[in-house]
């Protein structure tokens, strides 16, 4: 029997190439678990931000993208048409008149990885709280710092995450050490940016053309089986 290749995927709700990227993602991932010749796949979920945040309390999108284009705003428009046309490519949608402010996204990355790690049955997916999150922030434009907000957002989508969760997240505290041990995995992977995934110690960037997130995924999974040796059944 195969052992299962782990793929670690990281991801920032505060980062429209992961909104765009996590599209991408379960695409070929759906994609791999379909293909007979692929070992099966151990998904494991990352979420963090990879660098501080600029301004304690967030800041405006405009000032954000102006902050790394030296406050140009053919620079602004620049990077802003690259988000959009990115996020076109790969059928998701950022709505620039409601997405213009950048939140800490700590409080959303607890959730996920509180759902993540509770285990229990009655957990939504991943990937559809993951994409009412991006959903909240990029479509929506609401405050993901805010626990009342979030799970406003997340019942409107469809979605019911248990009260303990919530009752945990109430708590400044609450997962706070498990979800900042992401991103020690990340600084320890020596993670090069998001949205990343990590197969064997090769980083496979996903908000590329996904035809290069396919060939290079199949790669370094290919790799990795070859580097670990079969179970006994």
């Amino acid at each position: 029997m195969a052992t299962p290749v782990v793929v670690e995927m990281f991801l920032d709700v505060s980062c429209p190439w992961c909104h765009g990227g996590l599209e991408t993602s379960r695409r070929v991932l759906d994609e791999l678990a379909a293909d007979p010749a692929v070992p099966p796949l151990a998904l494991v979920w990352r979420f963090m931000r990879l660098h501080p945040m600029p301004r304690e309390g967030g800041l405006p999108v405009a000032e954000y993208y102006a902050s790394f284009s030296g406050g140009d705003p053919a620079g602004v428009e620049a990077a802003r048409a690259d988000v959009r046309q990115f996020a076109r490519s790969v059928g998701v949608r950022v709505d620039e008149s409601r997405y213009d402010f950048l939140h800490d996204p700590f409080t959303a990355h607890r959730l996920l990885a509180a759902v993540r790690d509770d285990g229990g049955d009655d957990q939504p997916s991943l990937w559809s709280l993951a994409r009412a999150v991006f959903s909240a922030n990029f479509v929506h434009g609401l405050d993901i710092a805010d626990v009342a907000v979030l799970r406003g957002a997340v019942e409107r989508s469809g979605l019911e995450v248990p009260r303990r969760t919530w009752e945990l997240l109430a708590d400044d505290d609450g997962h706070r050490a498990e979800t900042l041990r992401d991103h020690d995995r990340a600084l320890e992977a020596e993670l090069d940016g998001v949205p990343r995934m990590l197969i064997g110690g090769r980083i496979v960037p996903t908000w590329v053309d996904p035809a290069d997130v396919r060939r290079t995924l199949r790669e370094a999974i290919a790799a990795a089986a070859d580097a670990v040796p079969a179970t006994s059944a």
